[in-house]
């Protein structure tokens, strides 16, 4: 029997949004009768994402990511097992209303189209569209503490000296939810961060927190952390920023740091736990310092909003310790969560009062000649000059993350280890296939694809390349590991082709180990090394 067309009477609606969402965020969808009398009884709620080429294969059209549908009330709702992405009813019973949570995919995802069909009986029912679909957008509104466009070619010669601040503002005031019940227990730690080039990382989304970082962000511990940066002064590294933490009657007060800045080391990144919580930290990462116009930035006050160091499992301030396995990626704390236990239970992003402000102020510029020929980074550049009498004494942020690609717009997936793996014998999930090499011919190429996987050591996969971790070489698998796994599959393919695009592939050199299939990086010296 065919559907009947919406006549208005329900309607599917994304609470508290209209056409735009926050990557990652949850949200409550509600499917409801409008005229206040109308009833259903059965109801199916999916979501879809919008259309893209497929990197490997432009002619072939793939889905991008929803999100996440699952139901809030049990009795209510339940995932749909004839539909992917999907949620349906979990009895007949008459309805005037039912709600589901939906978590907004990651970024990058662009748009979402959310559709319901509602059936008032076995033999009336309505297809979405209309007032049955909302269609949602990626919010391209960035939180205040995330960091401007990255100037990779900048040129100013000028260097420069910053005051860095950081305000507290967090309290049982500001943030009552589930606020700790001691109120000499809250404290911030010590402001730790640095000043460096594009090539270096403390901590960004997507990437996997060090050893450093989870110990700054569980238990507000900046020892390892500062350690870790200082190995990266003068290779990566200009200066330490470090300011004193706060705690019981000086949560609000100021403190303060200086830093250098050059055409070379013009970001910076900063980080300061807020204990106790679960691996809750604040921070900015790679800030740009350098305006496109070659120019130092004069001024800039951010409001900082909690990341997730993706450590611990926690949801609560005073959680009990509970380690994440595998570890997952740095990202921002669940808003709008479904737990009644969360500070955050049911607050969106947009309004949440900041934790904290940051504000960035050049104090002076030391004239430099742009001389030909002059090195990058100009004279100066090194450990002494950064730890004179501007910078207060003490060790400095983390180094970047082992798995992250350092090319800014794109991020490289942390390596997951295989859950069904011999526990003696750790060994990562197999990574993707490779695109189908060989001759293209009339439009089409035979030949074959390849995929690989990798021991993990300590957690660290030890053949795969990364130009980051120089002391990944260092790492040894067992004979008895290497006998046990195939770390390497190859099989025959068959996949449409540009006969152009055959003719530029056989003159590139072979890719780096570890480097995508698209990577600028092919084979040199480097390979070597490893």
């Amino acid at each position: 029997m065919q559907a009947t067309p919406p006549d208005g009477r329900f309607e599917l609606t994304v609470v508290g949004i209209k056409d735009s969402y926050i990557p990652e965020q949850l949200y409550r969808v509600k499917l409801s009768e409008t005229d206040g009398e109308s009833r259903f009884t059965l109801f199916v709620i999916s979501a879809e994402g919008d259309l893209k080429p497929d990197e490997r294969n432009p002619r072939r059209l793939i889905s991008q990511d929803p999100g996440e549908l699952r139901p809030q009330d049990p009795l209510e709702a339940k995932f749909s097992d004839r539909c992917p992405y999907s949620v349906e009813q979990a009895n007949s019973g008459f309805k005037e209303a039912v709600e589901v949570y939906w978590q907004a995919p990651p970024s990058n995802s662009g748009c979402v189209t959310l559709r319901a069909m509602v059936a008032e009986n076995e033999n009336v029912w309505y297809e979405d569209g209309g007032p049955l679909t909302a269609r949602i957008c990626e919010d391209v509104q960035q939180p205040d503490d995330v960091t401007p466009q990255l100037n990779y070619e900048c040129s100013v010669c000028d260097e420069a000296k910053y005051e860095v601040s950081f305000t507290g503002i967090w309290s049982r005031n500001t943030h009552p939810p589930q606020f700790p019940e001691n109120d000499w227990v809250p404290r911030y730690s010590d402001l730790v961060g640095a000043s460096h080039s594009a090539d270096f990382v403390l901590w960004a989304p997507g990437t996997l927190a060090t050893p450093g970082m989870r110990d700054l962000a569980e238990h507000a511990n900046t020892t390892q952390l500062e350690a870790e940066i200082r190995e990266k002064i003068g290779d990566g590294v200009r200066t330490v920023i470090k300011g004193k933490g706060h705690s019981y009657r000086k949560m609000k007060s100021t403190t303060y740091s200086f830093f250098r800045a050059d055409k070379v080391n013009h970001l910076i990144t900063t980080a300061v736990s807020i204990y106790p919580s679960p691996d809750w930290f604040l921070g900015v990462t790679r800030f740009e310092l350098c305006q496109q116009d070659n120019t130092w930035i004069q001024k800039r006050e951010l409001n900082l909003y909690p990341w997730d160091a993706g450590t611990d499992s926690g949801v609560s301030y005073e959680s009990a310790n509970i380690a994440t396995f595998p570890q997952d990626a740095v990202s921002r704390v669940q808003m709008s969560s479904y737990d009644k236990n969360s500070p955050f239970y049911e607050i969106d992003m947009k309004d949440l009062q900041p934790f904290g402000k940051l504000e960035i102020k050049l104090i002076r510029t030391y004239h430099k000649e742009c001389a030909e020929g002059e090195a990058d980074g100009g004279e100066g550049v090194g450990k002494e000059e950064d730890k004179g009498e501007e910078q207060p004494s003490g060790p400095e942020p983390e180094e970047p993350s082992r798995y992250h690609n350092p090319d800014d717009g794109g991020r490289e997936a942390p390596i997951e280890q295989d859950p069904e793996a011999d526990e003696e014998c750790p060994i990562s999930q197999w990574q993707e296939w490779s695109a189908c090499e060989g001759r293209c011919v009339r439009g089409r190429v035979r030949g074959y694809r390849w995929r690989e996987r990798y021991h993990l050591v300590d957690g660290v996969p030890v053949e795969k390349f990364d130009p980051e971790v120089k002391w990944a070489s260092k790492k040894e698998v067992p004979e008895a590991c290497k006998e046990a796994y195939e770390v390497f599959e190859r099989e025959e393919c068959e996949d449409d082709c540009s006969e152009k695009k055959d003719i530029l592939a056989s003159r590139r050199l072979p890719i780096i180990p570890g480097n995508p299939w698209n990577s600028k990086k092919r084979d040199s010296p480097i390979r070597d090394q490893i």
